[in-house]
């Protein structure tokens, strides 16, 4: 039996990795990322297992939904973070550009350790963001 917690994360991820299989399955496949493998491996879970903790929460509608509000709350806080990243980078792009038509050197020392200093999970999608390295003389 799976705990209620770690159904939590593994259903996180299952919505992730069937939203990747829908979105560009070709992909998966090119990189050799088995979905249910990978599932299964990071979660230390099999089939049965998985199978048999969804039968047993289905019954209990009111475990499940609870379970499903916090997968809910995961995916949206992961969607959040995408979008501070997303937002992060355009705005380096920008500056990037903006400095290139100025005749500045396309990428300064300082950008780059922040694109470095970022930081993923094994998902690439919920970051951790660290400040860049700077040496102190």
């Amino acid at each position: 039996m799976i705990s209620e917690d770690k159904m939590v994360k593994v259903l996180t991820d299952l919505s992730i990795l069937n939203s990747a299989k829908n979105f560009n399955k070709r992909f998966l496949e090119e990189t050799g990322v088995r979905p249910n493998t990978y599932l299964y491996e990071k979660h230390e879970i099999d089939s049965l297992q998985l199978a048999n903790s969804t039968e047993y929460y289905a019954k209990k509608y009111d475990l499940l939904d609870r379970i499903y509000s916090r997968v809910n709350v995961n995916l949206e806080k992961m969607k959040k973070d995408l979008e501070i990243v997303r937002t992060e980078e355009k705005r380096i792009e920008d500056s990037i550009r903006i400095a290139d038509t100025l005749g500045k050197p396309k990428d300064s020392i300082r950008d780059v350790q922040l694109i470095k200093s970022r930081v993923t999970d094994s998902l690439g999608l919920s970051p951790i963001i660290r400040r860049p390295v700077t040496d102190s003389i």
